[in-house]
């Protein structure tokens, strides 16, 4: 039996595998941001701008100066995007990091729906993939992180290295993520060291605070709420110490968001030596404040790092700590992330798996400010950490819980 095809249905069918044939059919109906942050494949993003606002870029790349650009990955091309130098201990002119921003000069214009996406540079970490593994961590202790894949990065049809394609923490994410569109985000940015003490002025928060969503609302309306965060967190301990806090935190998420960034030695996380750093606070309408993980290219740092390691430096963590309740959870979250990272060996597995991504790309980077041979070892280190700090972390639960 020949089946009966209506005519305009054979010609949509036609003209669709004319494209097919043109761009190659992975091209046709591989275009979305999932594929983007797809980390099992080696991506490719060439970059196309002028070569005077190129030179301009590198030598000012301290600076947030925004530029056109064409973006083109897998066949999608998007026009007179803006990119600037992103990042702070990162920066540097020979290989920047970078942010593109789709909407920056035509309004309303996204790529594959995204309307941001941040290049990360790798030149921090020789591995090329602490950050990605972390983030997979917070993703399997069910925290919300970002996505993250590898890409061989092109400027004007020159190869400018290997890049960590980094999902942009703005209302996109929010919506992916199952938060409310109608809140509050916050990226804490650094502006002197601050280990989480009451501050009394609102301009002091908003200076650590950068308001990435409804932030043309008042300083008291955006701030406001920080301020008490803070303000009920530094009050003494006591019987409704919890319940003042959660009205602004929530509570039980900061423990098991700090409990992963121990798991993976993070240096400069919440307790880091800088001060709390490296998180997104978002806020829904009348609800407490959550973490949302960000830059962990400083994790795995050290196999033995304590569990309590400048627990006492936070002035919120000490104070939750000293709950017995609260240490509980911290502990739960402790143990559950290292039995997490140890099972079937999933955590020495995404570091051999990601590093056989992005290692030929990072081998080749002719700008990289360290040698291939340091590359293998960071990743040989990584894997070493996966397979040590299980044991150590679980070894040190128990020795807390005996303690008390």
């Amino acid at each position: 039996m020949v089946a009966y095809c209506r005519p305009a249905r054979i010609a949509v069918a036609i003209a669709v595998l004319a494209v097919a044939a043109t761009l190659g059919a992975d091209r046709v109906f591989a275009q979305t941001a999932d594929q983007l942050f797809d980390d099992r494949t080696l991506q490719e993003v060439r970059l196309f701008l002028h070569s005077r606002d190129l030179e301009a870029l590198r030598a000012h790349y301290d600076a947030n100066m925004y530029y056109p650009v064409d973006v083109v990955w897998n066949g999608v091309r998007v026009t007179t995007a803006g990119v600037r130098v992103r990042g702070l201990a990162s920066r540097n002119a020979a290989k920047p990091s970078l942010l593109l921003d789709f909407d920056r000069y035509i309004r309303g214009q996204t790529f594959l729906g995204l309307t941001e996406l941040a290049l990360d540079n790798l030149v921090t970490d020789p591995s090329g993939i602490r950050e990605a593994v972390s983030m997979a961590l917070f993703n399997r202790m069910g925290q919300p992180a970002p996505r993250e894949s590898f890409t061989r990065l092109y400027i004007n049809d020159v190869y400018h290295g290997a890049y960590a394609l980094v999902e942009a923490v703005n209302l996109n994410f929010l919506a992916r993520v199952g938060f409310g569109a109608d809140g509050y985000l916050f990226e804490k940015v650094y502006a002197g060291q601050f280990h989480g003490e009451y501050l009394r002025s609102l301009a002091s928060y908003a200076a650590l605070f950068d308001a990435r969503a409804r932030e043309y609302e008042s300083d008291s309306i955006l701030f406001g709420p920080i301020r008490e965060l803070f303000e009920e967190a530094n009050e003494k301990v006591d019987g409704v110490w919890r319940d003042h806090v959660s009205t602004y935190l929530d509570v039980e998420q900061f423990m098991t968001h700090v409990a992963v960034e121990t798991f993976l030695s993070e240096e400069d996380g919440v307790l880091g030596f800088a001060g709390m750093a490296n998180f997104y606070l978002y806020r829904p309408a009348g609800g407490p404040h959550r973490l949302i993980a960000w830059d962990k290219d400083s994790t795995f740092e050290r196999i033995d790092s304590s569990i309590f390691l400048r627990a006492n430096e936070n002035e919120v963590f000490r104070r939750a700590l000293s709950l017995e309740a609260l240490r509980a959870q911290y502990l739960g979250a402790l143990e559950q992330s290292a039995r997490s990272a140890a099972l079937g060996g999933w955590l020495e597995g995404e570091i051999v798996r990601l590093a056989a991504v992005v290692s030929a790309a990072v081998h080749d980077d002719p700008v990289k400010p360290y040698s291939n041979d340091q590359h293998d070892a960071a990743v040989a280190f990584l894997i070493q950490f996966a397979r040590q700090r299980p044991a150590f972390v679980l070894g040190e639960v128990a020795a807390a819980r005996a303690a008390r």
